[in-house]
């Protein structure tokens, strides 16, 4: 007995729920495949631009002059004048200044220092708010007793003028040194201006 297929109906030829489901992703992968980048045989150099360096402007301050206040010797007493020092740090700028020779303007004028000549200036520092300690001059320990107490006296007038010392102590090895007062009288403490109120400058 012989059956023939039943024949299908325009609605059985239409594409199943699935096909139509993955029907837009092949055709994105077609499109992709026809439009990507083959593989390329040889390496192509990207170059890239070179970076342009940028410069920053470098200010450079220069150091206005000081001008400071000075204690020499004119006879007995002290005398004040002014003298012009580079900046520096702490007191560089005022031991500087009293480390430096009689000018001939001043040794003009009658001024001298007790002061033992020297290749470098003095160095010192404050500490504890208001004492300058100072290292020993060179050459100070071999100075007559009454140039001692001179030069004593320019330290300590010119130091506590010019910065806000009160006193000066002289220091050996970061060690106090004891040094004469203005009777003579040695002293291990800080001295200050009334050690040595008899050198003060004349009056006007």
């Amino acid at each position: 007995m012989s059956s023939a297929c039943p024949s299908r109906g325009p609605e059985d030829r239409r594409p199943s729920r699935a096909t139509r489901r993955l029907l837009p992703y092949a055709v994105c992968l077609l499109l992709l495949a026809g439009c990507g980048i083959g593989p390329q045989t040889d390496p192509v150099v990207v170059s890239i631009p070179p970076q342009t360096a940028i410069s920053v402007p470098t200010t450079v301050v220069s150091g206005v002059p000081l001008s400071v206040q000075v204690y020499l010797l004119e006879g007995s007493h002290l005398f004040r004048v002014t003298r012009t020092v580079p900046p520096g740090p702490g007191m560089q700028p005022t031991l500087s200044a009293i480390s430096a020779p009689i000018s001939p303007d001043e040794r003009s004028q009658g001024l001298r220092t007790a002061l033992p000549p020297s290749v470098r200036p003095l160095r010192g520092s404050i500490t504890g708010g208001d004492i300058a300690r100072i290292e020993v001059p060179p050459g100070f320990d071999r100075l007559p007793v009454q140039e001692q107490i001179n030069a004593l006296g320019q330290l300590v007038f010119t130091v506590t003028a010019d910065t806000l010392a009160t006193g000066v102590q002289l220091v050996e090895d970061d060690k106090p040194v004891a040094v004469p007062d203005a009777s003579g009288q040695l002293q291990d403490r800080p001295v200050t201006r009334e050690d040595y109120a008899v050198l003060a400058p004349r009056a006007s």
